[in-house]
């Protein structure tokens, strides 16, 4: 928390003391200020807010980058600000004799562009998000799954059912990670048999726990090979 205060600080010193020299470049360089002039000011004032508000969404989740096309939402933005920049500076220059129409139009085009890339950077960071954290879930499960079997495999004294439990231990640990409605069926089976297994093994029953292992290792292969052929 205290380095994002940091990192936070810091953008915001930058991001002011860039305002403060845009703004002294500016009226330093031009005399006779016209609506173009004024309108051209305020799409690059716009233009910088959002800027602004992309470093400090940057800054609040960098776990999760949001990106347009590959690019980096903080690169985007660097991009559309000096777009608009180089933009607002040509109509500044030629304040006199462009119309106050075409000003509105072409900044508003490329305003409109960089909330639409902002948008779309941000839909595509939460996507990503979502599928990652559905990932990170069916990893979980099947981590869990695979911790009950190594705890037993602790606790077995017998050879034949230490072979038994590490063969399916190794299956469970190599399947897919990954899940869909298709496979739903096999893995309730696969969950109902591991429940059964525990409680085969806890009444000391090692020759019910030796059939049940490669029963389950054949319900993982069913449910890996329909899983491949879903995708």
């Amino acid at each position: 928390m205290g380095q994002k205060r940091k990192y936070g600080a810091l953008s915001g010193i930058v991001c002011l003391v860039v305002f403060l020299i845009y703004n002294l470049l500016v009226f330093l360089m031009f005399r006779g200020f016209n609506a173009v002039f004024w309108v051209s000011y305020g799409f690059m004032l716009a233009v910088y807010l959002l800027h602004i508000v992309c470093v400090l969404g940057i800054l609040g989740d960098v776990s999760a980058r949001a990106v347009f096309f590959e690019l980096p939402l903080g690169v985007l933005s660097v991009y559309f600000v000096g777009a608009e920049f180089l933009t607002s500076m040509v109509f500044m220059l030629i304040r006199h004799r462009a119309g106050v129409k075409a000003a509105v139009l072409v900044q508003s085009v490329l305003l409109c562009l960089f909330v639409v890339m902002i948008l779309a950077a941000v839909m595509t960071r939460d996507a990503v998000s979502h599928m990652a954290s559905g990932t990170e879930e069916r990893v979980r499960f099947i981590k869990g799954m695979n911790t009950d079997v190594e705890m037993l495999l602790r606790r077995s004294g017998d050879l034949s059912v230490k072979g038994a439990l590490k063969k399916l231990s190794e299956t469970i640990k190599y399947s897919d990670p990954m899940s869909n409605s298709a496979v739903a069926d096999q893995e309730r089976r696969i969950m109902q048999s591991l429940s059964e297994l525990k409680v085969r093994f806890d009444a000391g029953d090692m020759v019910a726990v030796q059939e049940l292992c490669p029963a389950i290792e054949l319900l993982f292969a069913e449910r890996n090979k329909t899983l491949m052929a879903s995708k």
